[in-house]
Formats: structure tokens, sequence, C-alpha cells
């Protein structure tokens, strides 16, 4: 259980509680010091591998001893939380790995230790081997649509959405081979695919052009759906998709990998400066993405099953792409 503060750390004094900017909060009546409690960061990672089984330890201390969930812990003074959950995994798992994107940021109030924020990553095992660490007395992969009770809900909130953005890809990758048995890697299907990657990425661009506002509908449709509670942010959400779009379409010509995303750290001080919590700002992202997704689903730009393929690397490349777009918009809500 949290200890609560019962002597300022500063004059020695009692605390008192008392309302400091419409909250009740911890108070020295002596030295006047206000004591904020902000949410403790920690971060977690999503590992899976090419069974689709995901990584889980079994906690060896409370809270929730006993109990499976994702490799988590704090992030130390001075360190990245991305660089948190690397470490974390590594100590808890024994795996050693590379941040792909996030996936998820959730805050909430443990009784046990407090209000955190929790950030949750897809990680891909590049080294060590599984074993239980420090914390936990069990590492296994386990099917990710049969995995147990886990300690954290946020746990379960962030592999929910990894299914939900991964499932249309899984069940094309199923069907490309079932329709080609002799394919034995997806490295083949990559050479097949590569001259149809070209052609199509030109049609996205020429889609994204004549049917932005039409694409822009479907986020709104979406976000209405999801989160209704952002229907009075819609202009700025909207404005901000079109910008992510004609970033996506200048990218997609080849003509540059990064030019201009930085301007979205002025998107992520906008976004703060509108009211909008970060974790609603990664949701939003992550349905602009799926918007996109259900346009050229319904366009019907790919009629064969290499053009599938082909569609689904370009989704892969702009998963990647989305990311540097999330990165930076945190980076300015942050500043």
């Amino acid at each position: 259980m949290k200890k609560k503060k019962e002597y300022c750390c500063f004059c020695g004094s009692r605390i008192d509680r008392s309302d400091i900017d419409g909250k009740i909060r911890d108070f020295c009546p002596s030295c006047r010091a206000v004591f904020y409690e902000n949410p403790l960061p920690v971060a977690s990672s999503i590992v899976v591998n090419e069974n689709r089984e995901i990584l889980l330890v079994k906690r060896k201390k409370d809270p929730y001893k006993d109990m499976w969930c994702l490799p988590i812990g704090f992030a130390e003074a001075d360190e990245e939380v991305k660089d948190a959950a690397l470490r974390e995994l590594e100590e808890e798992a024994g795996v050693k790995g590379e941040v792909l994107r996030i996936i998820d940021v959730d805050t909430v109030d443990n009784y046990f230790y407090g209000s955190l924020a929790i950030v949750t990553y897809e990680v891909k095992m590049i080294g060590g081997a599984v074993r239980p660490g420090d914390d936990a007395v069990e590492a296994d992969f386990f099917p990710i649509l049969e995995i147990p009770q886990l300690a954290w809900t946020s746990n379960e909130k962030a592999i929910r959405i990894y299914i939900d953005l991964n499932k249309d890809i899984w069940s094309m990758y199923d069907s490309f081979r079932r329709l080609f048995p002799e394919i034995k890697s997806l490295d083949e299907i990559s050479l097949r695919a590569k001259g149809k990657r070209t052609f199509l990425s030109d049609v996205l661009v020429k889609l994204i052009d004549s049917d932005i506002e039409s694409i822009n509908g479907k986020l709104c449709a979406e976000i209405s759906s999801a989160v209704p509670g952002l229907k009075s942010k819609m202009d700025i959400i909207l404005d901000a998709n079109k910008k992510v779009l004609r970033s996506i379409q200048y990218w997609l010509n080849r003509k540059s990998d990064t030019l201009g995303i930085e301007e979205f750290v002025t998107t992520g001080k906008e976004f703060r400066e509108s009211g909008l919590p970060l974790p609603d700002i990664i949701t939003v992202m992550a349905l602009s993405r799926k918007s996109l997704w259900l346009h050229l689903v319904e366009g019907r730009i790919f009629t064969s099953p290499l053009e599938i393929y082909s569609t689904l690397e370009i989704n892969n490349r702009i998963i990647f792409f989305y990311d540097k777009i999330n990165y930076f918009i945190t980076l300015g809500y942050s500043e």
C-alpha cells in the first residue's frame, strides 16, 4: 500500500491537506510547500513471435504476486521510457529487444503505487533467451488469443489494441499462404511483390489526393464510434489528419522519408493547448491509419493476392511512418 506523506521534507512540519488550484493536495502550512502528485512513468513491452505467441512473465512480488503480465517496470530518473521498456524486458524475461512503435498510453490509479502513466511498446526480439529474471518466477510465450488473466488491466487493454491493429494483416497473410503453399517464407513473397509495390504506391498517392475529404469522413465516423467524447475537438483533429495524409503522400512520392515530419511537434503543442489528453491522441492516430486502410480496401485498388500482399507491405511501412509522427506529436505535447 502506498504510504501517505506525514511530514514536510523541507521543514519537518506536519503536512495538511488543502484545496490548491481546485484540487485537494498535500500542503505544508509552515513553509507553504505544495506536494503535487504526478503520475509515475511505467514502461511495458509486447513481444510476439512468428507463431503469434506473446511473451508474459509471472510476478515474483506484490502487488499481484504469481499473476502473469507483460514485462513491465518503472522508468528511472533521466531514463527515456522506451529505454526503460527494453531494460525491464531484459531484466525480467532475459530478452534483448528493439522498440518498433508505441501501442498505447494509459493512466491509472493503482492501490499500491498510486497514479501511474503506463506506456506500452511493440518490441522486436533481437537477442537473448527467454528466462525469468529478478522480478519474475516464470517467463513464457502464450498464444495471443489464449492468454491468462493479467495482473494489469492496462496490459490487457494494450494487447487488445495490438490485436485490433494486426488482425486484418494476419488474416491476409494466412490467406496468401493458403493460396501459395509452395512459398515457405515471407521473404519469398516480398520478392514477388517488389514490382507491384511501386505501382500501388503511385495509386495510393493519387487516391489520397482525390479522396482526402472522404478519408477524413471515415476518421470522423471512427472517432464518433470509438471516442465520442472527442466530438467537440473534431475540427482540430481533422485538420491534423489532413496534414498527416499530405505527409504520407509526399513520402510515398519518394521525395523524402523525414522532410517536414518535425512540423508535428507544433501539432503536439496545438493538441495540448486544445485540451486533448495524450492517450486520446494516440488513439486518434491509430484510427487515422485505420480509416486510410479502410479506404484502400473499399477502393479495391488491388485485385490479386500478390497485390494484396504488396499493399500490406506498404501498410507496414506506413505504420512506421505513423510512429515517427506519434513521436514528434508526443515531443511537442510534452514541451
